[in-house]
């Protein structure tokens, strides 16, 4: 293994084969970006890793099936590092060896989202003392919890934007519950370019494809540089899309009445500095 301070440690009886140290290493580097929005976003390990456990389920059966591999717990348990008993809960709960549908999973719910459940499940006001025996949030947290202190779950929900605190009144935010189309829509269209700019570099990584998948990177740049260099990109990408949107709709065109027009295309462009 590499002595570079960068390389996982593995256990001295562990024995990884070059490709999947490297995948390990190369995933985990990516993931920090990742787990920093999910905690600003208040989703913590548990709910995360739960999360996980149907993602590798699914995708060993999709393996065991490219493979024509015979579909068991054993093999799904192997390839996905589940044991079997949560193979088998998969298979009860929605059929066997069925892909799971990620989005509709039962998930952990963390100790500040119980607390503000309780809070609005008991109807008490937006507004509550933070300290007292009964309808305080205190009372709340202890309702839900021992182990977690008040002034903790306090700080979380502040930090989320959930409640504000004012003269020791603690205030739930209604517009926090209240759904942002917009909001929502940027997350969508970031995470559908996302997943397919992941497919085609993973592709050309383990298929042998050819899917465009480049970047340009200079640093010791001054700001002024950096900011002629994002202006470039906005004034070439404008040219460029517009190109491709007038041939796309042209080939939209095209092909209305081709039975076999049944593929999709996207390009996307990226900008990051620091």
């Amino acid at each position: 293994m590499s002595k570079d301070t960068s390389a996982l440690v593995v256990a001295e009886d562990t024995m990884l084969s070059h490709d999947t140290e490297t995948t390990l290493e190369h995933v985990i580097s990516i993931m920090p970006q990742l787990i920093h929005w999910l905690i600003k976003s208040g989703i913590g390990y548990n709910e995360f890793t739960t999360a996980l456990k149907a993602l590798f389920y699914n995708e060993a059966i999709k393996e065991l099936e490219s493979i024509k591999q015979k579909k068991t717990d054993s093999a799904i348990s192997l390839l996905s590092g589940l044991n079997r008993r949560d193979v088998r809960s998969f298979c009860q709960t929605y059929g066997e060896y069925t892909l799971v549908d990620q989005f509709n999973l039962q998930l952990p719910i963390s100790v500040p989202a119980r607390v503000v459940g309780v809070w609005i499940n008991q109807k008490l006001p937006l507004q509550i003392p933070f300290q007292g025996e009964e309808n305080s949030f205190e009372s709340l947290v202890k309702q839900i919890s021992s182990e977690k202190h008040p002034k903790s779950i306090l700080l979380e929900l502040k930090r989320l934007g959930i409640v504000v605190e004012e003269n020791d009144n603690v205030i739930l935010q209604n517009s926090s519950f209240t759904p942002n189309p917009q909001a929502d829509e940027s997350k969508q269209l970031f995470t559908q370019n996302i997943s397919d700019h992941l497919s085609a570099g993973i592709s050309n990584l383990t298929q042998n494809t050819n899917f465009l998948e480049q970047a340009i990177f200079a640093d010791e740049l001054s700001q002024e540089s950096v900011e002629k260099l994002n202006q470039l990109s906005v004034d070439l990408w404008n040219l460029m899309s517009k190109a491709i949107i007038s041939a796309a709709i042209d080939h939209c065109k095209n092909d209305e009445a081709n039975p076999e027009a049944n593929k999709r295309f996207r390009l996307g462009v990226y900008q990051y500095n620091e």
